[in-house]
């Protein structure tokens, strides 16, 4: 039975029931009123529908509605998804970030339906599309997926307020994963290679010596000795003032000019760099590295050089250290020995000057295998 609550002087009905796996919920709705009279006339007419209520129809009563009739409300999966997209690209998240939030709630529909009423959701719910993912996609993956899913339920309870509570989400335990990097040997293997051109290797060389993410070159401008990453552009949505040195100005002039001049989409003509990435690790016996593990080498060569994960973060553009603190769980004596000439490069500076200066990468002569010059496609 409905029971009257008093909330700042306004009058609400409160439903309660238990759920499947034995917890309480509750549901207020608004009486919009404060006399007690009229409260508990409005109290019955709720209670005429309570057991529709308890399943997770959203009613709205005539006193709720400007035409003063009942309405059934009926909130699906897909309505809250185009609303939540819609929220989410009107305060500015990226494309890429809606597309990856597509891609995951494509998959949260795939087991629950595109018709599902969300105001229903339970954590048996959400424990189906763990079970249901398991072994069909990694551990990181479905994590991913409940991610999104908890974002969407915490935006329909706070911002569009069709949930009173969301289900706890708990996300499958994984193990820390550190990140991979090109020891100075595999450095020197891709430079010294006469199998692969001279252009890709100026192209790798440039990513580890800036610490640039792949599409930032395709996107961003030269400005004298720096490259300039607008906000809009940047994937943190931060201003990135990027150093570089004239051999890089070359290749990247280069990389641009291709793109613009592909018949390919931008995905595609920029993805093409990864992909050869990857083909030349094969060849130097490192399949385990993608082509963002260039940008992991340089974080973890400039706290090798720097010993100042605040100066790394501030580098590479993180929003914040915590996610540039994982380059600095490696044992710097075991990144010295992967890196032997960065390491006396510092030793050498730490005896001159007792205070560090900050290096830069090109300055060390870490990379002296000679890189052949090719004419530009």
């Amino acid at each position: 039975m409905a029971t009257l609550k008093s909330r700042r002087t306004k009058w609400y009905s409160r439903v309660r029931w238990y759920d499947d796996i034995g917890k309480q919920n509750e549901k207020q709705i608004a009486l919009k009123t404060s006399d007690y009279g009229t409260a508990i006339e409005r109290n019955k007419e709720v209670e005429k529908y309570e057991d529709a209520i308890k399943a997770g129809v959203n009613i709205l009563f005539p006193w709720e509605n400007k035409n003063g009739k009942m309405k059934i409300v009926r909130y699906d999966l897909t309505k809250a998804v185009d609303d939540y997209l819609s929220y989410s690209i009107a305060n500015g998240n990226k494309e890429g970030t809606i597309k990856r939030a597509e891609y995951c709630f494509k998959n949260i529909k795939t087991v629950l339906g595109s018709t599902f009423p969300i105001n229903t959701i339970k954590v048996s719910d959400v424990e189906h599309i763990k079970q249901y993912f398991k072994g069909k996609l990694t551990d990181n993956g479905i994590n991913m997926i409940l991610s999104r899913m908890r974002s969407l339920l915490n935006w329909c309870r706070d911002v569009k307020q069709v949930l009173e509570t969301s289900p706890r989400i708990k996300f499958i335990r994984t193990a820390e994963k550190i990140p991979s990097y090109l020891r100075e040997e595999d450095m020197n293997k891709i430079l010294s290679s006469d199998e692969i051109e001279p252009f890709y290797k100026r192209v790798f060389q440039m990513y580890w010596e800036t610490g640039m993410r792949l599409r930032e070159v395709f996107i961003g401008k030269i400005e004298g000795n720096w490259f300039i990453v607008k906000p809009e552009d940047s994937k943190t949505g931060l201003y990135r003032e990027i150093p570089i040195q004239e051999h890089h100005k070359t290749v990247l002039m280069e990389l641009q000019r291709r793109v613009i001049d592909s018949n390919a989409t931008f995905r595609t003509a920029t993805g093409h760099y990864s992909k050869v990435f990857k083909k030349v690790m094969r060849k130097i016996g490192r399949e385990d590295l993608h082509f963002h593990n260039l940008r992991d080498t340089f974080a973890i060569m400039r706290y090798l050089e720097t010993r100042d994960i605040y100066q790394v973060s501030k580098e590479l553009g993180h929003t914040t250290v915590k996610v540039t603190e994982k380059y600095a769980k490696f044992r710097i004596s075991r990144l010295e020995q992967d890196f032997p000439i960065l390491a006396k490069e510092y030793r050498k500076i730490r005896n001159v000057n007792s205070q560090m200066r900050d290096t830069l990468l090109w300055d060390t002569n870490l990379f002296n295998a000679p890189v052949q010059e090719d004419i530009m496609a």
